[in-house]
């Protein structure tokens, strides 16, 4: 009889190398799928993080809390900016003031909110006078 067992010997070489890059295929995407969740993750944590920052900023320029004009600083080592205007235009008189708020965001583009603002309250500017007649 000639040489079976190195035939048996060859199939299972190749029988293992075959299991082997399966196995290996298989740790390679089920890396790539973790890694894929957590960069997801990461992205949506800093879109919320964002949304707050700016969402806090909108809150206190509603309220009056925030001055009026271009302003910025950082807030949970994000950057933000925001300028205030007039939202009256030519034709159209108004009170009420017109933001822009800019958010830095780690990923992805800057979150931009424009937004219209009501006029300040008048307690945040100051205290109210009466007049004699």
């Amino acid at each position: 009889m000639p040489c079976r067992r190195s035939r048996r010997r060859g199939y299972l070489t190749i029988d293992a190398l075959v299991a082997l890059s399966i196995t290996v295929l298989a740790v390679s995407a089920a890396v790539g799928l973790a890694a894929s969740a957590v960069t997801r993750l990461a992205q949506a944590r800093d879109r919320l993080a964002s949304v707050r920052i700016a969402d806090d900023l909108y809150e206190e320029l509603y309220a009056g809390e925030r001055p009026d004009g271009q302003q910025s600083g950082t807030t949970d080592g994000r950057s933000w900016t925001y300028a205030t205007s007039s939202a009256a235009t030519p034709t159209v008189p108004s009170v009420a003031r017109r933001t822009r708020i800019t958010v830095d965001r780690r990923f992805g583009p800057d979150l931009v909110v424009d937004a219209v603002l009501p006029p300040v309250p008048a307690e945040a500017t100051g205290p109210a006078t009466a007049s004699s007649n």
